[in-house]
């Protein structure tokens, strides 16, 4: 097939223009078609000189000019490349990456584990034992068969039982921060510890000094308890210190007119306080509760006393210790009866009414009334005092 095709190419003749070396000159009158200038080449012929001289000769590169012409240029010669031998037996039975990922998705696919949170939290539950992870399996290859694959076990929470016991277990490792052992000394904010801090705490602030008099007040004062009808007597400066103290004390046998207060020292203010409290709010409201029945007396639960208020060992200095207060245990009345203090927030009696009547009109002469069952420290009193304030502002419970 090859000498046949080799054949009819060397029949053929080849037009080639102007300018190229004539092989065999055409006479223009055998051949009064072809134009003057084109001679006929044999083309198996020019295909082996072409050959010839590519050997003798090197071949000149194309110029950008002849490339942008259209000039095709040549390919490189071909080089010798080493083809890839073919993959051992083994090596091909062994699968792929790609098999193994189809295979582990034509699995059904394994239940995600539990947070690590949600596997083990001792400290919610520390007397139930741990949930027990789930098993996971890593598929079998070719050289290794499916087995239980290992699945970290998630540290406990630290300073929690288990982190004790964790920690116990493993002597040579290090203790967990946050764990009991672990802690360091508690500090404050400034680096020194809770001791120092107390030992370097300010003291407390002095107590206040004793209620200073004004002259013209007192006078006042004393005259307006004179003119109510009460019987008292001025006594002597009382100064015990740490505040406890009253600068023109008087001892106060009757705070008005067949109302007996047993004798209790007291500031002039405090004094006219309970006289207005008496007279103008306390017997009219017994009058309407009990009709007939008059106040002889109170019961004091205390008085002047030098001590903090509740009794308490630290805290704010009493106004029993400057004689501004006065603690009422019980009424006196003229049938030798006793009305108690106690708490009557529910009580629908009319004694329950009275005290209730007494007790809220006591805030318009003091500043400060505390009821029976206000608090723990007054349930079998009613305490009374005149402690100036900002403002007027009153404490009324």
């Amino acid at each position: 097939m090859q000498h046949s095709w080799i054949a009819i190419l060397a029949g053929l003749p080849l037009m080639v223009g102007a300018g190229v070396p004539p092989e065999r000159p055409i006479p223009q009158a055998q051949h009064s078609g072809v134009p003057a200038g084109v001679v006929e080449v044999n083309f198996l012929t020019r295909i082996l000189q072409d050959g010839g001289s590519r050997d003798r000769a090197p071949r000149r590169r194309a110029s950008p000019k002849s490339q942008a012409s259209g000039a095709v240029p040549q390919p490189p010669a071909l080089e010798d490349v080493p083809l890839p031998l073919p993959k051992p037996v083994e090596d091909v039975q062994k699968p792929n990456n790609a098999s193994r990922q189809a295979e582990n998705t034509a699995k059904p696919a394994l239940p995600e584990a539990p947070p690590p949170a949600a596997q083990n939290r001792p400290s919610e539950n520390p007397q139930g034992p741990p949930p027990t992870p789930p098993v996971v399996e890593q598929p079998g290859t070719a050289t290794e068969p499916a087995h239980e694959a290992e699945v970290p076990t998630p540290l406990p929470k630290p300073g929690t039982a288990a982190a004790d016991a964790q920690t116990a277990d493993r002597p040579d490792q290090a203790v967990t921060p946050g764990a009991d052992a672990a802690k360091p000394e508690e500090t404050t904010e400034d680096g020194k510890q809770p001791d120092e801090q107390k030992a370097e705490a300010p003291p407390p602030p002095p107590p206040p000094p004793l209620v200073k008099e004004e002259p013209e007040e007192l006078k006042a004062c004393l005259a307006e308890l004179t003119s109510l009808g009460a019987k008292f007597e001025p006594t002597d400066p009382i100064d015990e210190g740490n505040g406890c103290g009253i600068e023109s004390p008087i001892d106060v046998a009757a705070v008005l007119p067949g109302v007996e207060v047993g004798g209790a020292t007291m500031r002039c203010k405090t004094a006219v306080s309970l006289a207005h409290w008496l007279k103008d709010t306390v017997q009219p409201a017994l009058d309407i509760a009990m009709p007939g029945r008059r106040i002889t007396g109170l019961v004091p639960g205390s008085t002047y006393a030098c001590r903090l208020r509740n009794s308490a060992s630290t805290g704010k200095i009493s106004e029993h210790a400057r004689g501004n207060a006065f603690d009422v245990a019980a009424f006196k009345l003229d049938n030798g009866e006793k009305l108690e203090m106690k708490p009557r927030a529910e009580d629908s009696t009319m004694e329950g009414a009275f005290q209730r009547t007494a007790t809220a009109g006591a805030c318009l002469h003091f500043t400060t009334v505390l009821s029976p069952g206000s608090d723990a420290a007054h349930q079998n009193h009613l305490h009374l005092d005149v402690l100036e304030r900002k403002d007027g502002y009153r404490y009324c419970r």
